[in-house]
């Protein structure tokens, strides 16, 4: 993960260059607390980007298959037979689960496994991989950046094509009704307080937008912050 103008560096370089400014001038230990306020709240706002490369997304998801359980939903109601669930896989016949930046898209291949509980057919047990894309988006009402998780087409292993079309409405199904908008990050998260105690307080930089910018090979996001004092 690199930053550019990064939210991580500047919260760390911002109270050391303060505090060297204040040291070699006595300017604004002179200024009042009135002054200091209104300068605060006139500032414009400012942006930090933080980019992520496939690689790093990538390894996110092999870590999770190295020291988690694989990621599972269920599907619908089913006995002790048959569990009805979805399984994310690391790999399936070759195609592995991985993430590709695009222009303006996030998509990948999704290998998977499970079953489900069929009143004609009974427990039917299948696995394959799925065409997948994430669009994101700035939700201002829930204050957060969210993702929509769409699957285009399913790709199924030794199970009959005509399940392909019922098996892919109820994954859809299941992860609009359980998941579908994830809320990625709130701006309460990317929101921090800086003390600064040469100068006798604090600034709380707040996050007040979300800007997700995809391009081929990067994700970045520019993050619009606001200075007040706190």
């Amino acid at each position: 993960m690199k930053t550019s103008t990064s939210s991580n560096l500047r919260f760390l370089v911002l109270p050391i260059l303060v505090a060297g400014l204040l040291s070699v001038s006595n300017v604004f230990a002179q200024e009042s607390n009135a002054s200091r306020g209104r300068r605060v709240s006139n500032s414009p706002a400012a942006e930090a980007t933080i980019t992520v490369n496939e690689q790093f997304l990538n390894s996110f998801l092999a870590a999770i298959f190295d020291n988690l359980k694989e990621p599972a939903m269920p599907l619908t109601m089913g006995g002790a037979e048959c569990p009805s669930e979805i399984r994310l896989k690391r790999e399936v016949e070759g195609v592995r689960t991985a993430v590709h930046f695009e222009n303006g898209r996030i998509t990948g291949p999704l290998a998977f496994a499970g079953a489900y509980s069929s009143s004609l057919m009974g427990c039917i047990e299948f696995s394959g991989w799925a065409d997948s894309e994430v669009n994101l988006e700035f939700d201002q009402t829930r204050r957060a950046l969210v993702a929509r998780f769409r699957l285009r087409e399913i790709h199924l292993n030794n199970t009959p094509a005509v399940l392909n079309g019922p098996l892919l409405n109820m994954v859809q199904t299941a992860i609009d009704r359980r998941y579908n908008p994830v809320d990625l990050f709130t701006l309460e998260q990317l929101s921090t307080r800086v003390n600064i105690q040469p100068a006798g307080g604090a600034l709380q930089l707040r996050a007040t937008e979300v800007r997700p910018e995809i391009t081929p090979g990067a994700l970045t996001l520019h993050i619009t912050y606001e200075f007040v004092r706190g």
